[in-house]
């Protein structure tokens, strides 16, 4: 009997030690998704959110009950829920900024639920004169006064599309007059495709807050964030905020298994650090513990 209940007290031990390394693993091994602030490489947004103190939210229920002083930083590479629209609307209303970044993701449901006209094109902006080694990458040159006066003088896009049904008023950077949309993929420029100047980020008045648009979300990408004057123009799309103001969603954004996995496991353990449940934890704990041990006690008696 005494060696059967030595295996059970093996296996359990294996089974905790393996439980451990594999929940050490998820939360510790780094990302490697697109736009997720946890990713270092090339396609994450580590430096950006390092540099600007950036703070992440992975649910709108975190987003601030007094917005004013904070700026949302939106990818919706995932659509979002009704209730989340609503809540998001409540934040640009009440004073938020929401800078909405997209190219061909699912950025104009959040439009038309704000009922604004503007839309994200969708299509492919080539500029086959001005741009950064291939068409793919268009160099912006043409900015309203104010973003001029925050010392930027040329933004790279990477893989962007253009505003469509904006007020001219309210954009403030343009794509130049060689660039366009490539509407049939060919890669070249046909009749039918829209030539510039295409505008490329806009700035709107919402409630008490503002609608900030971008036709690119890979200018905060690690491999970009640096190019020409992007740091400079991300430092205009979030100036005036407040320190820890700026939020950047992840809850929009794809997501590999081991992200969903290390997100389940972050709120579990922000969820057990609760002095109640804490407490609970360790009187069950307790309890089964002891439990065993009077069991095992009997066990080798008898």
């Amino acid at each position: 009997m005494f060696e059967k209940g030595g295996q059970v007290e093996v296996l359990l031990g294996t089974t905790v030690i393996i439980l451990v390394i594999s929940a050490l693993c998820i939360l510790f091994f780094p990302t490697v998704q697109d736009f997720m602030v946890g990713n270092s490489l090339w396609n994450g947004l580590a430096d950006f959110t390092r540099e600007h103190g950036a703070l992440t939210i992975d649910s709108f229920d975190q987003l601030p009950e007094l917005p004013q002083g904070k700026a949302l930083i939106s990818i919706p590479s995932l659509p979002h829920e009704e209730e989340e629209l609503a809540t998001l609307r409540e934040f640009v209303t009440q004073g938020g900024r929401l800078v909405l970044m997209d190219d061909f993701g699912h950025g104009n449901v959040v439009l038309e639920y704000l009922g604004l006209e503007v839309r994200f094109s969708g299509q492919m902006l080539l500029d086959p004169l001005f741009s950064h080694r291939n068409p793919r990458l268009p160099r912006i040159m043409n900015f309203s006064p104010e973003v001029s006066e925050a010392d930027v003088e040329a933004v790279v896009l990477n893989h962007a599309t253009a505003l469509t049904d904006v007020d001219l008023g309210k954009v403030i950077a343009w794509s130049s007059e060689e660039s366009f949309l490539d509407l049939d993929g060919d890669g070249s420029w046909g009749r039918a495709d829209p030539k510039g100047p295409l505008p490329v980020a806009a700035r709107l008045e919402f409630g008490q807050g503002e609608v900030v648009l971008v036709s690119d979300p890979s200018i905060l990408i690690n491999s970009m964030v640096r190019k020409d004057d992007n740091r400079a123009f991300l430092g205009y799309l979030t100036e005036g905020m407040e320190p820890g103001g700026i939020l950047v969603d992840q809850l929009h954004l794809e997501k590999t298994p081991l992200d969903r996995s290390r997100l389940t496991l972050v709120g579990a353990r922000e969820l057990l650090a609760q002095p109640p449940l804490v407490l609970g934890l360790i009187a069950v704990i307790f309890a089964g513990l002891s439990r065993y041990l009077l069991w095992r006690g009997r066990r080798r008696g008898g």
